[in-house]
């Protein structure tokens, strides 16, 4: 049974995948990305829905930059789904600063994101949706995948904690991508094609609204 309502105001939160160009004339206002993938989903699907969908994903954001946002970009457009993408920056800084931006340890993660779950639910949110951050290199064993994997294990358990609907996209692109490699699911490692937009749109649409 699906968890979204009639009416439901859906906000899609995260970093430069989920961004995926939403603020430029030709993408706006949902981008090009998985949120576009998952709006044509839902029209063509369930068109009694009405839906209004959201993006507020910002290229570059770490947990910390969610965080400074959360009262504008979230709270205050009073959304009753809030789905949650982000931690391939928070690891990926690790190899070096960028924008001003460090590497945010496992702890530091979990410490802003139990945050910025607290306050969505703190506001009335009805239903919360995390997903797994995806990946960051082409080689699946790079060590920085390595550590993103366990980013996204303590997210599976953290929404189960809380309630949370957990839908784990890092797991079908590891396997698309070993499976059919001659497919650029991620053509630099970790910003997905438009066939990997798709399959993080799928694994979304599958958990969040086909479920039974």
């Amino acid at each position: 049974m699906s968890i979204l309502r009639p009416g439901d105001r859906i906000l899609f939160q995260g970093d430069s995948i989920t961004d995926a160009g939403r603020r430029e004339p030709a993408h706006a206002p949902l981008g090009s990305g998985y949120v576009a993938h998952i709006a044509g989903l839902l029209a063509a699907r369930n068109p009694d829905l009405t839906l209004e969908l959201i993006n507020r994903g910002i290229s570059g954001n770490r947990t910390p930059e969610l965080l400074a946002r959360w009262q504008e970009d979230c709270l205050d457009l009073r959304p009753q789904v809030v789905s949650i993408k982000i931690g391939v920056n928070d690891v990926w800084r690790k190899r070096g600063p960028w924008n001003g931006q460090s590497y945010v340890p496992l702890p530091n993660y979990q410490e802003h994101l139990r945050n910025l779950c607290q306050q969505t639910l703190a506001a009335g949110v009805r239903t919360l949706v995390l997903m797994s951050p995806t990946t960051i290199d082409a080689d699946a064993e790079s060590d920085l995948n390595q550590e993103l994997g366990t980013y996204a294990a303590w997210v599976a358990i953290y929404a189960a904690e809380i309630g949370a609907t957990f839908v784990d996209v890092r797991t079908p692109l590891l396997r698309a991508r070993a499976q059919r490699p001659t497919i650029p699911w991620t053509p630099d490692g970790c910003h997905p094609s438009a066939a990997g937009h798709a399959l993080l749109a799928s694994v979304w649409y599958d958990t969040v609204v086909a479920r039974t």
